[in-house]
């Protein structure tokens, strides 16, 4: 199943640039999951996942919807050892 990464964009979608996200996106890389990013501007922040979080890195994993790179770091760690 591949794992949907909210990821934090300017004008340019083509270009990530949150810090936080390439977090998440190091330790979804570190687990060798299957992703698709979700290129996500300032404005489009809450309206993620129904308002799951008002500050993105966000995942959604099958039903599971994670915020916060350290916490899909500790969600990534358990859910795939």
């Amino acid at each position: 199943m591949t794992i949907l990464l909210y990821d934090l964009v300017g004008r340019d979608a083509a270009r990530p640039f949150s810090p936080h996200c390439w977090k998440a996106t190091m330790a979804l890389a570190h687990k060798g999951v299957d992703i698709s990013t979700v290129p996500t501007r300032f404005l489009e922040v809450p309206t993620v996942e129904g308002g799951a979080s008002k500050l993105v890195p966000v995942i959604r994993d099958g039903e599971k919807v994670v915020a916060d790179s350290f916490a899909i770091a500790l969600y990534l760690d358990e859910a795939y050892p």
